[in-house]
């Protein structure tokens, strides 16, 4: 699916990434920084974190509480905002992420998305998922639920399929995702094939000011940069556009042990 703006304006936020949770993608490959920064085998991922069984074992409302939030950037100008909330229940854990982002073009607005995911967790993985995405007035949704084979059936704007009980979908809160080489593309409910790979750790920006985490590339039928803290907490996200632009999802409650002041 291509994001369908106003013909000036339509390439802006043609892109090929995951916007945890949310799929925007055409044919544009991942933002990656200017750095000589080692990489590692996909195998070796959980050897970026503190511990190895960091992603195996995660508990996102002891990792982030009960909110993530971001801000979502274009050029570095803020253009809306990413929520991901965590409610834990009898039932399992409940994640509801919510992503809205608006464009104005000389003083009228050039595009808008709304995304909307809820979704079980047990300690098996992913139960159920229902998405809801409302890309410039196009609208479309993906519902996922495992049945008694442990495998995962999903309904999506180009039919029904049935795909692995263990596969991640599109979001980055849980890291677990980082050993993955199919995903679940929440936009159009086909499994993506990706390949990921780990590089040196860095310092990175929030709204808070630099924290130290380690960049994963997806490259593959999805393209993007996403980061993570020592503990397995994702902090960061971008990708660049097709306009070339570059959109960027910055922390803004990221309150980890190795946070530092931003002295910008």
């Amino acid at each position: 699916m291509t994001i369908c703006i106003t013909p000036k304006v339509k390439p802006l936020l043609c892109a090929c990434v995951v916007l945890s949770g949310i799929a925007l993608f055409s044919e544009a490959l991942a933002v990656t920084q200017q750095t000589d920064s080692a990489q590692f085998p996909q195998g070796h991922l959980n050897d970026m974190f503190t511990r190895a069984d960091t992603c195996r074992t995660f508990d996102p409302i002891k990792r982030y509480g009960n909110e993530l939030r971001f801000q979502i950037r274009r050029n570095d100008a803020p253009v809306g905002s990413h929520i991901v909330q965590f409610n834990q229940g009898r039932d399992g854990l409940q994640v509801i992420a919510q992503s809205n982002i608006d464009i104005s073009f000389l003083g009228f607005n050039a595009y808008s998305f709304a995304y909307r995911s809820e979704s079980m967790w047990y300690d098996k993985g992913l139960r159920a998922l229902s998405v809801r995405v409302d890309d410039d007035g196009d609208k479309t949704e993906v519902t996922a639920r495992k049945n008694n084979q442990d495998t995962l059936v999903v309904n999506g704007p180009k039919g029904a399929q049935v795909l692995p009980g263990s596969i991640f979908p599109t979001d980055h809160w849980h890291c677990g995702v980082l050993d993955s080489n199919t995903v679940l593309n929440t936009i159009t409910g086909k499994p993506n094939a990706v390949h990921i790979t780990a590089n040196a750790a860095e310092m990175l920006r929030t709204t808070n000011g630099t924290l130290r985490a380690t960049r994963f590339t997806y490259e593959g039928e999805l393209a993007t940069t996403a980061w993570y803290d020592q503990d397995g907490r994702w902090v960061g996200l971008d990708f660049r556009a097709r306009d070339g632009s570059t959109i960027t999802y910055r922390c803004m409650n990221c309150a980890t042990p190795t946070a530092q002041r931003d002295e910008e």
